[in-house]
């Protein structure tokens, strides 16, 4: 462990950078989900039937 420390604080922009892409893909998560409330309102977004399972998605006979 004390060396992956080592290792961090020699080189700490590629742990960094993970850590912001993990942060980044969280929050675009949460938003491309609409961040959805109580269900009636919807979210910040609208969904339009789209790929979240909102709406009924078209579909033939």
């Amino acid at each position: 462990m004390h060396e992956l420390f080592s290792i961090i604080r020699a080189n700490p922009w590629p742990f960094g950078a993970g850590l912001l892409v993990v942060v980044l893909m969280i929050i675009a998560e949460n938003f491309g989900r609409g961040i959805q409330g109580d269900g009636g309102t919807g979210g910040d977004f609208a969904d339009f039937g789209g790929c979240d399972g909102g709406g009924d998605g078209g579909g033939g006979d």
